[in-house]
């Protein structure tokens, strides 16, 4: 029988709807596509823009030379509506080699490894003080008009506190990748084996607060370590400006310094520093889902920090880069969900976040929140370990540790564990803060950015990260080597960061197409996020 072509034109058109009604997500949502994933080549090019421009600082030529490449890169994956969210604030800056900072110590010229941040500025000729030692079980009566020599603490002798358990030592965890290469959870990591947890141990301690409570006329901090890991080390966590110039010694360095402070000699500290004001700006921009413009959209975050001294701190938009440029393939259409890239830029800025909650994007615009239902954070990709032998800097072999971070849901635990077994990750750690793990201990807390997806348990300061409490997934490295300015793109690892990427794409996937209701997290378990309070942990230290 002869079928009317209008007729038959009708049923194709019928049948083309049925199609498509039933048709579901896009496949590579979730179902990742190779071809389409960054490849070591266009990494290693955008890693090529963060090594030319090192140190990587908030207001900085290289900065904005470095925020250029991402805005205009990300504009060729086709988001949408960017907005430079600016304010001001005072820069504090010198010379990134010796020219404008030297030291000299009864008579005698020191090698200085890096300068103390925001620590103020000398005139050309410096200054000449008494030097004073600082012994941290017996503190001197008073340290103003001298310059006091401060010596790192030495790591405690066990049992632990819950604070040096949770920051300085391996973790408990869900799964891990290369389980096998990774020391004893709970254990002090000797630097010969592994200085990651040395070094943050020792620049987490602060030691900037002692001249400026003290009114010293200047410091000089020396680090238990070998020049070649001292070498570039920018201070962290970033001070507020005071007015104690600062300057870093290695151990080998300071060594004499230490013994003329004991003696009461005399020194010579030049640190030739400008403040001027610069613009700030947090950058944010969309690619677009199926909804977006509209009251029905929902919206996944895309979070990391841009500012940071070396290779790696912080390159994790090279990473946010990779998922965007993955998901521009899929039409905006078949995309259920926005991507909303979120690049801070108060890490590494004085006194970081909390100096500059009330410019942040959700403090002035409180109602972008509410389109935000799940968290991607990106952190420190591509690290490699690295230890210390007899004053030499040499590599372990492995990657450096780092970590896979998500709620306390099954689902999401199933996901990541899925994906982080499939790209080639090694040594990551799949933590679950929120619960105790495998073992029964506490797992690495989630730090960096992220906080700003986790729920409000008294841990995290919500007026400055907002807390959002949304289904996420994070990545960080555990920095390492990369504390430093000195560490450029030789210490990095390519094909380390594709993998990271291409798991945090699948991942990024997951929340794109999940039922919201089925990976909610279901809150804290006998977690020391209950316990404890970030901030309070190392106001001490």
């Amino acid at each position: 029988m002869k079928i009317p072509s209008t007729a038959l034109f009708l049923a194709i058109l019928g049948l083309a709807a049925c199609d498509a009604d039933n048709s579901g997500p896009h496949p590579n949502l979730t179902d990742i596509r190779d071809d389409w994933v960054v490849t070591p080549e266009e990494a290693l090019e955008w890693a090529s823009v963060k090594h030319d421009n090192l140190p990587t600082l908030t207001g900085s030529p290289e900065w904005l030379t470095y925020m250029e490449f991402l805005e205009t890169t990300l504009d060729t994956y086709g988001v949408v509506d960017g907005t430079r969210n600016a304010w001001q604030f005072e820069r504090w800056h010198t010379s990134e080699d010796s020219a404008q900072w030297s030291l000299s110590s009864d008579g005698s010229p020191v090698r200085v490894a890096h300068y103390g941040a925001y620590s103020g500025s000398t005139a050309p000729e410096g200054i000449t003080a008494e030097l004073i030692y600082y012994d941290h079980d017996d503190p001197p009566e008073s340290i103003e008009g001298k310059i006091v020599v401060i010596p790192t603490r030495k790591h405690p002798n066990p049992p632990y506190s819950d604070n040096y358990l949770i920051n300085y030592t391996f973790n408990d965890y869900e799964y891990a990748t290369d389980a096998e290469t990774l020391p004893a959870p709970f254990e002090f990591v000797p630097p010969s084996e592994s200085f990651t947890f040395d070094i943050w141990w020792q620049l987490a301690q602060g030691l900037d607060r002692i001249p400026r409570d003290g009114n010293a006329a200047g410091a000089i901090i020396v680090y238990d370590m070998a020049y070649d890991r001292t070498k570039g080390l920018y201070t962290f966590g970033v001070p507020t400006l005071y007015n104690s110039p600062t300057l870093i010694l290695s151990r080998e360095d300071g060594a004499k310094v230490i013994d003329d402070a004991k003696r009461g000699k005399s020194a010579t500290l030049r640190l030739e520093a400008v403040v001027e004001t610069s613009e700030a700006f947090q950058y944010v921009a969309y690619l677009p889902g199926a909804k977006y413009g509209t009251p029905e959209d929902e919206q996944i975050i895309l979070v990391n920090h841009t500012d940071g001294p070396s290779i790696t701190q912080d390159n994790g938009a090279l990473g946010l880069l990779g998922i965007v440029k993955y998901f521009s393939n899929i039409p905006q259409s078949d995309r259920p969900r926005t991507l909303t890239v979120f690049l801070d830029c108060r890490h590494y800025m004085p006194g970081m976040e909390d100096a500059h909650a009330a410019p942040d994007w959700f403090t002035r615009f409180p109602e972008k929140k509410s389109n935000i239902v799940g968290m991607i954070q990106t952190e420190h990709l591509g690290e490699m370990d690295y230890r210390e032998v007899e004053g030499r800097v040499e590599p372990t072999g492995h990657a450096e540790q780092s970590y896979l971070w998500t709620r306390n849901n099954e689902q999401l635990i199933t996901a990541a564990k899925d994906a982080v077994s499939k790209y080639g990750w090694s040594r990551a750690q799949l933590s679950v803060p929120e619960r105790p793990g495998m073992r029964g201990a506490l797992q690495q807390v989630w730090w960096g950015v992220g906080a700003i997806g986790q729920a409000d348990t008294g841990y995290y300061n919500c007026d400055v990260w907002h807390c959002l409490d949304v289904p996420g997934f994070g990545l960080g490295g555990f920095l390492g080597y990369y504390w430093t300015s000195d560490s450029g793109i030789e210490r990095w690892n390519e094909d380390l960061f594709v993998s990271q990427t291409a798991t945090m794409t699948e991942l990024t996937g997951v929340l794109m197409t999940s039922d919201l209701s089925e990976i909610q997290s279901e809150g804290t378990e006998d977690s020391f996020l209950d316990k404890t309070n970030r901030d309070q942990q190392f106001s001490g230290n």
